[in-house]
This record gives structure tokens, sequence and C-alpha cells, in this order.
């Protein structure tokens, strides 16, 4: 049965999937850099603290199957941070290219997902990573693998705060929640090496303001993902709204707003 009801065997089949998120077959392509620590400071929302480094990841990823969402691309812009002793990276935007890629992490973590045309592609030792939205680039990856590795996977760990606005338009449906996404790595290739990496800007993308202090490498794998999570704390609500409206967490809606330079009709 599906549709509008589902049965008890669905939802059991659909929540066995919700606890234990798989993805085979994922290509990868990221690069890290060091930004300024005060840009650091001012992007970590409450519950959240920077670590000695102020290093970000970027990525760009092609999924060819899961138990979930079929088989996307994506990225993410990760910043490194801490819970309480518990290091991991504050993940700021992750554009995806499908639908249910979008919805299913939105949903159940609070990933902040927006729909982007995203390629993974690789020449010889040459890695090449692109995502656009609304014909304006926003991450251009350009990598040459120089060093292979034994793999030696480790688990990683992801913040993401999970909200809804409430119903009123004023504040949160609940107080909003930090959670930690861990995901571990069933690595079947690994190489490291230099690249360049282009952060767009604009009024939906704010991804021009990390700035660029310094690239620290590349890296290429290929793995399988296993994801599971964990509710940590509530945030202060006051205090998580400037973050809950950012443009790279969500749409921005002043600039769609169509009638305020238009007459009434």
């Amino acid at each position: 049965m599906s549709g509008f009801v589902r049965s008890e065997d669905e939802i059991e089949a659909i929540q066995e999937r919700m606890a234990e998120n798989r993805f085979y077959d994922a290509t990868q392509v990221a690069i890290q850099f060091r930004t300024r620590e005060s840009i650091v400071d001012r992007i970590l929302p409450p519950g959240l603290e920077p670590t000695e480094e102020p290093v970000v990841r970027v990525d760009v990823v092609d999924v060819g199957r899961s138990n979930c969402v079929g088989s996307f691309l994506g990225a993410g812009v990760y910043v490194r941070a801490h819970h309480d002793g518990h290091v991991g990276e504050y993940c700021l935007t992750m554009p995806m290219s499908t639908e249910a890629a979008i919805t299913w992490g939105r949903e159940l973590f609070g990933e902040p997902k927006k729909k982007a045309t995203i390629s993974l592609e690789r020449s010889g030792n040459e890695v090449r990573g692109r995502v656009s939205r609304s014909g304006e680039s926003l991450i251009e990856i350009d990598a040459t693998m120089e060093t292979e590795h034994q793999p030696d996977p480790n688990p990683q760990t992801i913040y993401h705060y999970k909200s809804l606005p409430d119903a009123t338009g004023r504040g949160f449906q609940f107080d909003p929640t930090l959670v930690r996404v861990t995901l571990d790595t069933d690595l079947h290739a690994y190489e490291s090496g230099s690249g360049s990496l282009s952060l767009g800007t604009g009024p939906d993308n704010p991804l021009g303001e990390l700035e660029i202090e310094e690239i620290l490498g590349a890296a290429y794998t290929e793995a399988n993902l296993h994801s599971r999570q964990e509710n940590v704390t509530t945030v202060d609500p006051e205090s998580f709204l400037p973050y809950a409206y950012g443009t790279g967490r969500t749409n921005n809606w002043l600039e769609l707003d169509t009638l305020s330079d238009a007459p009434d009709r």
C-alpha cells in the first residue's frame, strides 16, 4: 500500500531508514581553507564554540545509491566547531540536486538545503566540482590529486540546527534543537593533493563572506556512508533567530517581495 495513508508495515520500514541512512558509491572532492577567527565567531550559532583553528571545508559529492533518497549530487560548506568539547563541523549550507534529497535531510536533521545544479568530474588526477543556483556560481573546486593513502576511515561529526517557524510568522514552533550527525565511513579510496576554490556571492548566496586566507589542501574519496543522529540540546530561540533566517540556510525572502515597490492593485 502507498498513498495518503501508510500501513503499519510501511511506517516501520520508513522509520528504519530514518534511523539509519545509508549512502553507497559516494565519490567526493573536498578542499579545506583557513579563514579569519572573527568570521567564525560571527557565523557560529549559540550552542557551538570555535576551535583553535578557523578552518572551513567545502565539498562536492556524487552519491550513486541510497536506502532513502535514491541517487543525487550534493555539496556542503562546513566550519570546524565543538559542543561541550565534542569537535565536529557546523554545516552552513548544503545544496542538493534533487527534491527528495532536500526534503529528507531538511525535515529529519534540519540540514540547510537548497536546490542547485551540481557536477563532479574526474579526468586522470584532475577533479572538478561545480555548484550553481539560478544561473549564479556558488562553488568552484579544481583539485589535483598527488598522493594515494591507505584508507583509514574515521567517523565524521556534523552539527545542524532543527527549527520550524511558528504558524503566526513570529518566532518558532518549538525551541531550536542542535542535532549531531555521525557519519561512519566505509572508505574505499583516499587521495590528497592541492587545489583552488572560488566561492560566489549574491542576494541568495553569502558564501563570499567566507574569506579564504590559506588553502590547506584537497582530498578525493570513494566511500559508503552510514549516518546516525541524536538531539544534543535546545538553544535560546531569540538568540537563534538571526541564524535561522540566514540566506545560507533559507531563501532571501526580502528579495522575493514583489509587492513593496509596486502600486496597490
